[in-house]
């Protein structure tokens, strides 16, 4: 199915940390061009509208500035669930050269337990040169409590169709997997930015 749901990935992105998206693998039609992208549909798979709107506004943002003129399918068609046949009405009486769709691949919890730790830290004299007036130095004992540190992987799926002419031809694919997840807008633009310079031109 073309359209797969991103629910569980935008799901993820309440986590506030540092995150990083890289392409794993990726093809490409010999005759596809970056250079030919010049007015795309942008689709994040989401039932969610408001993450919906924040991912496809983060991924078009990042086409912007590579000089790509791009459309949220969330301005195009609504709020609604973005499905295969509503894309299409849209795109019979609307037409845009490219659309991309990004979907949810999969996504991988991992969970490490790191034990209690306790250390003792010799904090030296005050003065050194003093050392016999201002005390001769201290021991400082810190306790480390136990914690579980949690990291999600996520893999999403990135497509590129040609439907100038209503061709609606696969001309590049592409997985990439974000390590740690961060909001979804700036996960979006890195994925957006990374796909650009991956095409070939």
């Amino acid at each position: 199915m073309l359209f797969r749901v991103l629910s569980v990935f935008f799901a993820l992105t309440c986590l506030s940390a540092c995150s990083t998206t890289s392409i794993t693998d990726a093809w490409q039609e010999p005759e596809f061009k970056k250079s030919s992208m010049k007015d795309v549909l942008v689709v994040g798979m989401a039932s969610n509208p408001t993450n919906r709107l924040l991912f496809e506004t983060g991924f078009i943002a990042a086409l912007t500035e590579h000089g790509i003129k791009a459309t949220a399918s969330y301005t195009a068609i609504g709020d609604a669930y973005p499905t295969q046949e509503a894309v299409e009405k849209y795109l019979a009486s609307h037409p845009h050269d490219y659309i991309i769709v990004t979907s949810l691949g999969a996504v991988d919890v991992e969970t490490d337990y790191v034990p209690e730790s306790v250390r003792s830290y010799y904090t030296g004299p005050y003065y050194p040169y003093w050392g016999s007036y201002w005390g001769a130095g201290n021991t400082v004992t810190m306790t480390r409590e136990a914690y579980t540190d949690t990291q999600t992987n996520v893999t999403l799926t990135t497509s590129i169709f040609d439907f100038e002419d209503q061709q609606k031809k696969l001309v590049w694919a592409g997985r990439s997997k974000t390590f740690e997840v961060t909001s979804i807008s700036y996960t979006a633009g890195e994925l957006a930015s990374n796909m650009v310079r991956k095409i070939k031109n």
